[in-house]
């Protein structure tokens, strides 16, 4: 997987607008579209990367261009790799002896409270979830020791883009083995394995 040094991520109401705005950050400055396209809520997401210079021109056209359109936004130039990687699909193993977990109703706001959090603290960014199958809002959970886990929900909580998008956060300490086996199976329902729980009825 390609690493990107910076990124950038719009947030737009309008589909149309949306497809129009990434046409001209494409055709204003040498980025790399690494997604676009609609998402829960009739919202349409741009993801770009590349070099720090050519992000930021690219995200000044795209915020000149979709103007009272967007309902939130996000540049990051140093992008920590495990936002970066989790944006684009990776996940890490659960393995940790405590999990936080940060909901928000912007993917925005997700992106750049992660990228604090996880920065802030000594934690692994298990999973980050944007906008698809959780009507629009988005989640990403952290792994680590009791103590960092709670650091890095507090700064994430801290550095949210707009106070009335975050929607909760959890703190987990001694998370179940059975829970733990859900979690590294898939956070979807419809994905996770089948499996009896520990000491259940049958």
């Amino acid at each position: 997987m390609k690493k990107y040094p910076a990124i950038a991520l719009l947030e737009i109401s309008s589909i149309a607008t949306g497809i129009r705005t990434g046409d001209a950050m494409v055709k204003k400055s040498p980025i790399n579209v690494l997604k676009a396209g609609t998402v829960h809520n009739g919202k349409y997401l741009i993801l770009i990367g590349g070099s720090v210079a050519s992000v930021e021109e690219a995200y000044v056209e795209g915020l000149d261009v979709s103007m009272d359109q967007i309902l939130d936004k996000v540049i990051l130039s140093d992008v920590h790799p495990q936002v970066h990687d989790g944006i684009l699909g990776e996940r890490i193993p659960c393995k940790h002896d405590a999990i936080g977990i940060i909901e928000t109703t912007s993917v925005a706001s997700m992106i750049q409270s992660s990228d604090a959090g996880i920065k802030g603290a000594d934690v692994d960014m298990i999973e980050i979830r944007l906008a698809d199958d959780i009507g629009g809002k988005a989640f990403s959970i952290f792994g680590g020791s009791l103590e960092e886990v709670q650091t890095a929900v507090d700064i994430a909580k801290q550095s949210v883009t707009k106070e009335e998008y975050w929607y909760r956060d959890m703190i987990i300490p001694n998370i179940h083995e059975d829970m733990v086996k859900q979690i590294n199976s898939s956070t979807m329902f419809s994905k996770t394995v089948f499996d009896d729980l520990h000491g259940g009825e049958l």
